[in-house]
C-alpha cells in the first residue's frame, strides 16, 4: 500500500525514505540536422547552436522557381509513390519515395534524376560506422593491455622460477663443496699413520725429525733454496758427534 503524498514528502525531508528519481529520458540524435540550415545537406556537417542562431532559412520558395518547377512537372509527372518536400535551408524542393527512403532533387521520371539516400541516412550510416569502428579501437587497446599484463605476469613467474631453481641449483652446489671438504679432511685423515697422535686427535702432523732427540735446536728440515741457509741448522761436527755417542752406546 503506497503512502500518503504529505507523509512520504515529510519522510524523505527527514532522510529516512529517498525518493525515487524518474529515470531521465534519452534524447533520441536526430541525423537530418537543422531545417534552415543550408548546409544539412553535407553528411560530414553536424548543426550546432551557431546553426540555431545564424541560419534563418527560406520560409517561402520563389516565385520563378516554382513557376519552372510546374513546368518540369507537368512534362515528368511523379509517380503515386513519390511526394515533393520543400526544403527551408536553401529554398527548394526535392523528392522523395515513401516506399524505398530514396531521394532526388529532380522529378524521378527525368532523365537526370540522380535518386540517392537522403543526407540523414548517410550522416547516420557515417556516425554509426565511426562509433563502431572507435569501439573496435578501444577494445583493441584493452586487449593490448590485458596481454600485456598477462605477459608481465608470464615474465614474473618465469624470472620466479629460474630464480628458484639458481637458489636450489647454489644450495646443492655449497652442500657437495662441504661434502668434498670433509671427504678430504678425512682422506688426509686416512692417509696419516694411526699410531700418529694426530690421526686419534686434534693434534697436528709433525715431520719426521720432531722425535730425534738431537734434534735440540728444533730445526726445520724442510727448507730450501735462500731460507735454507736463514734456518738454524745443526753443524756437520754436531751431527758426526752425535752419531759417534750414539754407536758407543751400542
Amino acid at each position: 500500500m503506497p503512502l500518503p503524498p504529505v507523509l512520504l514528502a515529510k519522510l524523505s525531508k527527514r532522510g529516512i525514505i529517498t525518493p525515487k528519481q524518474k529515470p531521465e529520458h534519452i534524447k533520441k540524435q536526430d541525423f537530418k540536422g537543422l531545417a534552415t540550415c543550408p548546409n544539412k545537406s553535407n553528411i560530414y556537417h553536424e548543426c550546432n547552436y551557431w546553426c540555431e542562431t545564424h541560419w534563418k532559412g527560406v520560409p517561402t520558395p520563389d516565385t520563378r522557381y516554382v513557376r519552372n518547377m510546374q513546368k518540369l512537372l507537368v512534362k515528368y509527372p511523379m509517380p503515386n509513390n513519390w511526394t515533393e518536400v520543400f526544403d527551408k535551408g536553401i529554398g527548394r524542393y526535392y523528392y522523395w519515395n515513401m516506399e524505398n527512403d530514396l531521394v532526388s532533387w529532380l522529378p524521378p521520371k527525368h532523365p537526370k534524376s540522380i535518386k540517392c539516400q537522403s543526407a540523414a541516412k548517410l550522416r547516420e550510416n557515417r556516425l554509426k560506422m565511426k562509433e563502431r569502428e572507435e569501439r573496435i579501437e578501444r577494445e583493441k587497446d584493452h586487449d593490448k593491455e590485458r596481454d600485456s599484463d598477462d605477459d608481465e605476469r608470464s615474465y614474473r613467474s618465469k624470472h620466479s622460477d629460474r630464480r628458484d631453481r639458481d637458489r636450489d641449483r647454489e644450495r646443492e652446489d655449497r652442500r657437495h663443496r662441504r661434502e668434498d671438504r670433509h671427504r678430504s679432511k678425512k682422506s688426509k685423515k686416512d692417509e696419516i699413520d694411526p699410531m700418529d697422535p694426530a690421526a686419534y686427535s686434534d693434534v697436528p702432523q709433525g715431520t719426521w725429525s720432531d722425535g730425534l732427540e738431537s734434534n735440540k735446536t728444533r730445526a726445520d728440515s724442510t727448507a730450501s733454496g735462500v731460507l735454507y741457509q736463514q734456518r738454524p741448522y745443526p753443524a756437520p761436527g754436531e751431527v758426526l758427534a752425535a752419531n759417534k755417542e750414539k754407536s758407543k752406546k751400542k
